[in-house]
């Protein structure tokens, strides 16, 4: 009997940011985003009746659109460089992943990129649940041609980040390098995990950041893989404490 999945969906609304997120830990079909004055339903009746029973691509879907049998993503944060870092984390963890975002970009790019990544990490526990019958514990390691990079992540109720990316420019494209330190940061602070990334080497600073996000990817899908009937853990919280 195959295992339930993991989703959520929820809204995170503030005077600077309106964030929807839709999350399947273990990817899949995604539920529908939570109903919203800030995010109206389509004008089209057969549109609003399939966005009531799921994500569907907008229909000025960019590059950070990615709908497979067994995968969604869909990400619009306004920022062309979060947007395709948050793609990649999504795609390598496979976890179906669907994000928009209005923010105030007038001022700069820092409200939409923390509050996207808290409303993620609201997400990521919501999703998870009860955390039990989970390997806890991920390390991943990703290339991307010069750079390397390495991620762990322990899933322990304990916000913590260590984030070691060696950052040479001010921006990537609109996203400001100092931001993806800092939304690392509020992703663990709101997922409630310990998590440590560091880019050993790299020329590229888009390099360097893709290839961390990929590694974080590799270690979330990781730490989430769950022990089933049979396997030892199956069932338990995986602590000497018994809780996390």
């Amino acid at each position: 009997m195959p295992l339930p999945q993991r989703t959520a969906s929820l809204t995170r609304i503030t005077n600077e940011t309106k964030i929807q997120i839709s999350l399947s830990l273990d990817g899949g079909v995604l539920p529908p985003y939570e109903a919203t004055e800030h995010f109206p339903a389509p004008e089209d009746p057969k549109e609003a009746e399939a966005a009531k029973q799921g994500i569907v691509p907008p229909k000025d879907a960019h590059h950070a659109t990615q709908f497979t049998a067994t995968q969604q993503i869909t990400v619009s944060t306004g920022i062309g460089f979060l947007d395709h870092m948050l793609h990649a984390l999504a795609k390598h963890s496979g976890m179906s992943l669907a994000i928009r975002a209005k923010g105030d970009l007038y001022i700069d790019d820092h409200h939409t990129t923390e509050d996207t990544f808290l409303a993620l990490g609201a997400a990521f526990t919501k999703a998870l649940g009860a955390r039990q019958s989970i390997a806890r514990f991920g390390r991943g390691d990703a290339p991307l041609d010069e750079a390397l990079s390495w991620a762990v992540i322990d899933i322990s109720s304990r916000p913590w980040a260590v984030i070691n990316l060696g950052f040479r420019r001010e921006k990537i494209g609109e996203l400001s390098t100092e931001m993806i330190t800092h939304g690392l940061q509020s992703f663990a602070q709101e997922a409630g995990v310990t998590l440590h990334v560091c880019c050993i080497y790299g020329d590229n600073d888009h390099h360097r950041a893709e290839s961390a996000f990929k590694a974080l990817a590799v270690a979330i899908r990781t730490a989430c893989t769950r022990r089933v009937a049979g396997e030892v853990g199956a069932g338990d919280i995986v602590s000497t404490k018994g809780v996390l």
